[in-house]
């Protein structure tokens, strides 16, 4: 079992016990925590799974930990890879296509011109030819 003072596992313990204090004595566990880790200096994050980790051991009754998949809202941290891999593949599908529609407009044009230039070519062949 771990030691409750300030051998290993102790922090957790302290912690763990000092958070049941303060919402026992009308906090919720955020502001216990938020409480905790501004006197301790430790992040609430830190705080948190701490009374968590030992909450657990101890066999304290919690609620069911959520999947992230089952969070409401946009999603918090780093997107999965292969989410990473889609939308960088759908960009650049995206990208070629607007390039290619570009390329074609030029080939177009560019045809275009050189028939204006050849009727220019005609024209001038045929003036020279009247004077």
């Amino acid at each position: 079992m771990a030691d409750t003072s300030t051998g290993r596992g102790g922090v957790g313990n302290q912690i763990f016990d000092e958070v049941e204090r303060l919402v026992a004595g009308g906090m919720n566990k955020s502001q216990a925590f938020n409480d905790i880790s501004q006197r301790t200096g430790r992040e609430a994050g830190t705080v948190a799974a701490n009374y968590y980790r030992v909450a657990r051991l101890r066999g304290a009754e919690l609620r069911p930990r959520r999947r992230r998949s089952e969070v409401p809202g946009p999603r918090r941290g780093r997107p999965s890879a292969g989410g990473d891999v889609q939308a960088a593949l759908a960009k650049a599908t995206a990208a070629l296509d607007e390039l290619a529609r570009a390329v074609r407009g030029q080939e177009q044009e560019i045809s275009r011109l050189r028939a204006e230039s050849q009727s220019i070519a005609e024209i001038r062949r045929i003036a020279r030819g009247l004077k």
